[in-house]
């Protein structure tokens, strides 16, 4: 009764809230990769509660035998709270390991070509899960020191020997996974960058982290062995080995080649061929394969509002909301128009009425310069319009507007030339 009321139960109801908004989220019947912010939340309920019991609290009730893309995208994230999740996921998802396998089991004797993932990739969850719990030095992020790895190992050959088989069944399980994606995927170049195909290969992102250190334990543990036991005893290590060098490396080469894998991981080389075991120096020209994922690596973001609000819009004045293509391009014809749009229109309407001033400023204007010393002369209209009489009426009809000192001045020099004979 009083745990009840402790502080941390008090939290917790709004963070199981919260973490159940990000699940149903992050594992949906959409043929799309799982939203990288949707699984980190996931994962730091996981470290919030110190362990797994809100997830697997709504994932036991997910419809998974309904559609095997939400099979896939639960088997994808469980594998990332598994590897970034609290220590105490493990042991949380011990207890639902039949229910992991029902799953796998089911979409298994099914044709269904995501189905066939799930059967392999839940495979791939046991096995990790199996092998994390008997050798719980090994994180399920399996990233661990030289150190931590000579010290697990021990000095009993046996003991080697045995670890280094489970870690090729581990390698097998990731191979296999790779393997079976790839083969239902297009060879074409943009398949990586279309949503069926990026659903297909986000788990991969995973897989190759786990390879990269699988690949550098089973190389210090084989050159272990063989400074204890003799080569032809270790053979069939040998052979293994050698043929999951090749596999890994053809996985890394190919998916350095797409550019959904660009963007999101570094994925390391390895040589050309595989070390010789047989030769102990061989081991100090082994490079450690490093995987590295950007900090600050793009993700495929819900789409947001792509919309520009102006802060603080005068009163009374509607707030114009345009998308990122209306802003580069214009709004469609028939669309709302923003300030801009009714500016233009208002200097336009502006130019048309300077315009029409000009004209009627044009038409005055020769008028004005016909006026200077005698009056411009009317057309005829018919018979019945006969010419002004001359003498006084004629200066009369030149006094006009801005004529009037022009008009008399003419006169009187017309006067002044004719004389006394023109009287």
């Amino acid at each position: 009764m009083e745990a009840r009321f402790s502080p941390i139960n008090q939290i917790l109801p709004w963070c199981r809230q919260d973490l159940a908004i990000s699940i149903s989220k992050a594992i949906n019947t959409q043929e799309a990769p799982v939203k990288e912010k949707h699984a980190r939340r996931i994962i730091l309920g996981t470290h919030h509660e110190k362990g797994a019991f809100t997830f697997w609290s709504y994932a036991i009730g997910l419809p998974l035998p309904s559609s095997s893309i939400l099979s896939w995208k639960f088997c994808h994230v469980l594998h990332k709270v598994l590897r970034d999740g609290h220590p105490n996921v493990l042991h949380d998802c011990q207890r639902y390991r039949s229910n992991i396998r029902e799953i796998g089991d089911l979409w298994g004797h099914l044709h269904d070509r995501y189905g066939q993932l799930v059967n392999v990739y839940t495979k791939l969850l046991l096995t990790k899960i199996s092998f994390h719990l008997k050798h719980p030095q090994f994180p399920a992020g399996l990233e661990v020191t030289d150190e931590v790895l000579e010290k697990s190992a021990g000095t009993d050959v046996n003991n080697i020997f045995q670890l280094t088989v489970e870690m090729f069944d581990y390698m097998d399980c990731e191979l296999k996974l790779s393997e079976s994606v790839f083969r239902q995927l297009n060879t074409a170049i943009a398949v990586s960058q279309m949503s069926s195909g990026q659903c297909r290969l986000a788990p991969l992102i995973q897989v190759i982290q786990d390879c990269s250190h699988l690949y550098h334990y089973t190389v210090k543990l084989l050159f272990k062995l063989h400074s204890c036991l003799p080569a032809d005893t270790l053979q069939g290590h040998r052979d293994r080995f050698h043929e999951q060098f090749h596999s890994l490396r053809n996985f890394f080469r190919r998916a350095s080649d797409m550019l959904y894998f660009k963007r999101l991981i570094q994925i390391p080389r390895l040589p050309e061929g595989p070390p010789n075991f047989l030769r102990a120096s061989a081991l100090a020209e082994h490079i450690k394969p490093v995987v590295v994922i950007p900090e600050e690596a793009p993700e495929d973001e819900e789409p947001e509002n792509l919309i520009e609000i102006s802060t603080g819009p005068p009163a009374g004045e509607p707030v114009v909301v345009a998308d990122l293509f209306d802003q580069t391009f214009g709004p469609p014809n028939g669309s709302v128009k923003d300030d801009r749009d009714l500016q233009i229109e208002s200097l336009k309407r502006e130019v048309e009425m300077l315009r029409s001033e000009l004209e009627k400023i044009k038409l005055e204007v020769p008028g004005v310069r016909m006026g200077r010393g005698r009056a411009p002369q009317k057309p005829r209209q018919g018979p019945h319009i006969t010419h002004p009489p001359a003498g006084p009426a004629v200066h009369l009809a030149a006094e006009e507007p801005g004529e009037r000192a022009g008009g008399r001045a003419g006169g009187a020099a017309e006067a002044e030339a004719e004389g006394p004979g023109g009287q």
